[in-house]
C-alpha cells in the first residue's frame, strides 16, 4: 500500500501512520492527516487510454483535455415503450376522461397527480438512457464535469490541489447487497464530487483510469 501526504506529496513512511487511531504525521512538511486519506491507488499507465472502448472519447483541445462516455444503456429498448404506455394510460385515466366527458373531477386530479410526477420521471430517464452523456474536462489547475443531456443536466468543478483521494463507491439497493451501479467520488474537492457513472463496466474503468492518470500527472509537477 503506497501512502503520500495530502499537503506536500511525500512519500510516508510506516512508523509515521498509526492504522489504529487513523492518523499519518508527514515527516517532511509535519503536518498531521487522515491515514485514510494518504492511500494512493496504483499507478495507471497511460496505455489504458489509448483504446477508449466503445461509447467512450478522449481528445486534446486547446486548453483542455476531453474524457467523455455516453451514457446510453441497452435498457432503453424496455424503457421507450414502457414509458410511452405508462405515460399515455396515466394521462387518459387521470386526465383524459375528464376532457372528453368536459367534467372537472377534483378527486381524480389529485389522485393522479403522484402518478404524472413519476411519469415525468419516468420520461427524463429514458431521455438520458438514449441521449445522456458524462463529460470531464481537465486542464493544468482541475477540471469540470458535466452529466446529462444537451446543455440540461448536473455540473461538479474540482481543483487538483484540493483532491486527496479518488475512488469508487458501490451504491447498492437496500433490499439485497447486489451492486446496482458506482458512483466515483473525488475527496477534498469542496462541495465534495460524487458522479454516477455510466452502466457498463468498461466505460467506468476508462473514466476512472483517466481520471486517475491526469491527477498523477499534475502531482508529479
Amino acid at each position: 500500500m503506497k501512502m503520500l501526504c495530502p499537503q506536500c506529496g511525500s512519500f510516508l513512511p510506516p512508523e509515521a501512520v498509526n492504522i489504529a487511531t487513523d492518523l499519518a504525521q508527514c515527516p517532511e512538511c509535519g503536518r498531521p492527516n487522515r491515514a485514510s486519506a494518504c492511500i494512493v491507488e496504483d499507478e495507471v499507465n497511460q496505455d489504458v487510454l489509448r483504446q477508449p472502448p466503445p461509447g467512450t472519447w478522449l481528445r486534446q483541445e486547446a486548453d483542455a483535455i476531453v474524457i467523455g462516455a455516453t451514457m446510453r444503456t441497452k435498457a432503453a429498448w424496455f424503457l421507450v415503450p414502457f414509458t410511452v404506455l405508462y405515460s399515455g394510460i396515466t394521462m387518459f385515466i387521470a386526465y383524459g376522461i375528464q376532457i372528453i366527458t368536459r367534467s372537472f373531477n377534483l378527486i381524480l386530479s389529485l389522485f393522479g397527480i403522484p402518478f404524472l410526477l413519476f411519469a415525468f420521471f419516468l420520461i427524463g430517464f429514458t431521455i438520458n438512457s438514449i441521449f445522456g452523456r458524462q463529460e470531464w474536462r481537465l486542464d493544468e489547475d482541475g477540471g469540470a464535469v458535466f452529466s446529462g443531456v444537451g446543455r440540461f443536466g448536473r455540473r461538479w468543478r474540482f481543483a487538483w490541489k484540493d483532491l486527496t483521494r479518488i475512488h469508487l463507491h458501490t451504491i447498492r439497493s437496500d433490499e439485497n447487497e447486489d451492486a446496482i451501479g458506482f458512483k466515483l467520488i473525488l475527496e477534498g474537492a469542496s462541495p465534495k464530487v460524487e458522479v454516477i457513472l455510466p452502466g457498463r463496466e468498461d466505460r467506468q474503468q476508462f473514466i476512472v483510469n483517466a481520471i486517475r492518470y491526469y491527477y498523477q500527472q499534475w502531482r508529479r509537477k
